[in-house]
């Protein structure tokens, strides 16, 4: 049997609006869990998420790609030769916007089904459309060197780490925000006199830890709560950039340093005017969950 295949890529825009700087977006949106592990924190910031995913849509579209796949056959049957043929296709979509800024960040409903939490949130902002693909990045935040994927939760006195790869050199910022809206600065460490971490491409690297670079500074996370919530911002860029203007840290509830640090608002404040400045910058967060 002959099989002979042609393959047609179609990439369809569909760009409502064309954003050459910031604009204001928002949404609703409704969120159903579907995971039973998963705490009322969690499902509340993936709500939140999914939500500035719709807003980014409801304003600059999407782009949707297919893939569709030709399937020429001729079988031999008998005297003869039977011919056909067959399509399949795969398809795709990815926003054409980024979020920028949060002005209005509400949780409308959160609650249990007795299986999954449902949640109903309202976000708004400033987004814009994106100029290209945004640079794929690599990360873990972990406690141990020899894992790989990103821990759901952490308890208190455990080791902070992050590996981090890039497949472009650049910039990077680490910045951990608290419940009490403090966002200190973690990288670059305090000793580092450059305001930020060069990162070589395509290198694995690890941050936090002693035994890949004797200035780390070291992190331990720690709770006087049964359990807390931080939330923790990757920022990188192809282009060179410098951290937030902070201040040095005070020592926590157990006599520890702390990093340097500034208030949320202005840590936004200075994010917001890198990401509008620079179109390569990418911006990734995590929740972090820390239990007694």
């Amino acid at each position: 049997m002959k099989r002979i295949y042609s393959i047609i890529l179609c990439t369809v825009f569909l760009l409502p609006v064309y954003a050459a700087k910031p604009v204001p977006v928002h949404a609703t949106y409704n969120y159903l869990s579907n995971d039973r592990n998963e705490s009322q924190a969690q499902a509340e910031q993936h709500a939140i998420e999914r939500a500035k995913q719709r807003a980014l849509e409801n304003a600059f579209g999407v782009d949707v790609t297919s893939v569709v796949v030709s399937l020429d056959t001729e079988t031999q049957q008998g005297d003869g030769v039977s011919a056909g043929s067959d399509f399949f296709s795969l398809g795709g979509t990815s926003v054409r916007g980024e979020w920028l800024t949060t002005k209005d960040e509400r949780i409308l409903s959160s609650t249990h089904n007795g299986e999954y939490w449902e949640v109903k949130v309202y976000v708004s902002g400033l987004a814009r459309e994106k100029s290209g693909s945004p640079i794929d990045l690599k990360y873990a935040v972990i406690s141990q060197p020899t894992e790989r994927e990103t821990r759901p939760r952490f308890f208190d006195g455990e080791d902070m780490l992050l590996r981090f790869e890039s497949p472009v050199d650049g910039a990077l910022c680490v910045y951990l925000v608290d419940e009490e809206r403090n966002a200190f600065c973690l990288l670059p460490y305090a000793t580092d006199g450059k305001g930020y971490v060069a990162v070589k491409a395509n290198k694995d690297s690890l941050f936090f830890s002693s035994r890949t670079n004797p200035d780390a500074d070291e992190l331990v996370l720690t709770t006087e709560k049964d359990i807390e919530h931080n939330m923790l911002y990757i920022i990188f860029s192809p282009n060179t950039f410098t951290k937030a203007r902070d201040k040095e840290g005070g020592q926590n509830w157990r006599d520890q340093d702390l990093p340097r640090s500034l208030s949320y608002e202005e840590f936004l404040r200075w994010l917001v005017k890198n990401q509008t400045a620079d179109e390569k910058m990418v911006v990734r967060t995590e929740l972090i969950e820390i239990r007694k």
